[in-house]
């Protein structure tokens, strides 16, 4: 729980100094979901013919610059969710399972999904625009989750206080770290895939925030065993306004933005 002060015009029930508040959470479902399909994929990849195959990742959807632009533009989605090796597959299982959890319990379920996939194919599209190899996996993805986590602990940097800051330099550090692994010679790593879904979340993530509003009815926790409420502060439960209704305009756009893209990407492509 996370204190707040109490707005001055509001009238307290009882003598406050602070409030503590919940945010509201969803329940993490679709990141197992993800992780499932990811993984069902990879042994289908395994079993017929392997994962580190050219021509087999080819076959099932992997990101190729020459098959994109000859039409084959459905290579945008299904490339994010195959992966090269069984150390590709963990390391993007793994941070999907820490990072995706995060996401889809502040963001919900359904801007999470939305999120995934959008910001994985703003990723593709990068790759696909400033690379001819191919090119593999949800790392573009991850790196729109992970624009999507810089957003929400920039924009409630306020109400979460020192710890909220303290977490947003900690995403900083980490993007740092990753930007210099990237660059590391001999890297076989998608830069501009990662790129272009850091860059998709951020974006997209600016619009399907949540936006809080405190239920000026606070709820007193009383001692369990002398149901003393003396050393207690109030508990405000916070409510998101921010509904994927109230974005469709902005969602709209986004998705226009990706086929403009599609088109640049397209033209980069031609001899």
């Amino acid at each position: 729980m996370l204190p707040l002060s109490p707005s001055p015009s509001q009238p307290a029930a009882r003598p406050q100094s602070s409030w503590r508040v919940r945010l509201p959470t969803s329940r993490p479902i679709l990141t197992y979901v993800f992780l499932a399909v990811n993984i069902l994929i990879f042994v289908g990849l395994e079993i017929t013919g392997g994962s580190t195959s050219s021509r087999n990742l080819v076959r099932f959807g992997a990101n190729y610059a020459p098959l994109v632009t000859g039409g084959e533009y459905w290579r945008l989605i299904t490339a994010n969710f195959l992966h090269i090796g069984a150390l590709h597959l963990f390391l993007n299982s793994y941070a999907l399972y820490v990072i995706g959890r995060e996401v889809e319990m502040i963001y919900g379920s359904a801007r999470f999904t939305i999120i995934y996939l959008l910001t994985g194919i703003s990723g593709a599209i990068f790759s696909y625009m400033l690379t001819q190899g191919l090119s593999a996996g949800a790392s573009t993805s991850l790196f729109g989750l992970f624009g999507a986590l810089v957003v929400f602990f920039y924009k409630q940097r306020q109400l979460l206080g020192a710890g909220g800051r303290q977490r947003l330099t900690s995403l900083g550090m980490t993007l740092v770290i990753n930007i210099v692994i990237g660059l590391t010679p001999g890297s076989s790593i998608d830069n501009w895939g990662h790129l272009g879904g850091f860059l998709g979340g951020l974006v997209l993530t600016w619009f399907l925030c949540p936006i809080y509003e405190l239920d000026e009815s606070p709820v007193f926790q009383t001692d369990a065993l002398s149901g003393d409420l003396s050393n207690e502060s109030p508990i405000g439960q916070l409510k998101d306004t921010n509904t994927l209704n109230n974005q469709t305009f902005s969602l709209g756009m986004f998705a226009m933005g990706l086929v403009i893209l599609t088109v640049l990407a397209r033209m980069v492509q031609v001899p």
